[in-house]
């Protein structure tokens, strides 16, 4: 019998007035070639419509690019909406300009990872696919 499994679903989004894509775009090409399924929200996205794009894509990851400051206000409440609309067992990933003083803040709200600008791609895969790999061995068991 063959277990089929499915590629990462990963949501790439940029909140708030953020409008660079330079990092992102890198992302969502390393991810890509890793077998990941990425989906790209766009530019100007609220946190409301991030959580809504999530769940109709049925991702397993969300992450969010950050450089414009407003991630201690807008990461919080993504990580709340997407509690309230059940889908707080995917993975929430944040990266960009994130200071280390912000990071216990975005931590206790729900933010899974952080990687800093200048963070390898290669890391980036490796943790998805391991939390990936987690998942589907918690949900054969």
């Amino acid at each position: 019998m063959t277990t089929f499994k499915r590629p990462l679903r990963v949501l790439l989004a940029k909140l708030g007035m953020d409008t660079h894509t330079v990092g992102v775009t890198v992302i969502g090409h390393a991810l890509r070639e890793a077998g990941m399924e990425v989906i790209f929200t766009g530019l100007k996205q609220t946190p409301e419509m991030v959580c809504a794009a999530a769940v109709q894509e049925d991702v397993d990851v969300v992450g969010i690019s950050t450089l414009s400051a407003g991630h201690t206000r807008s990461l919080p409440k993504l990580a709340r909406l997407l509690r309230e609309a059940g889908a707080g067992d995917k993975l929430l990933v944040a990266g960009g300009v994130i200071p280390e003083e912000d990071r216990p803040i975005l931590e206790e709200a729900g933010v899974d990872r952080i990687f800093t600008m200048g963070s390898d791609t290669r890391d980036i895969v490796a943790y998805l696919e391991s939390w990936w790999a987690q998942r589907l061995a918690e949900d054969a068991a």
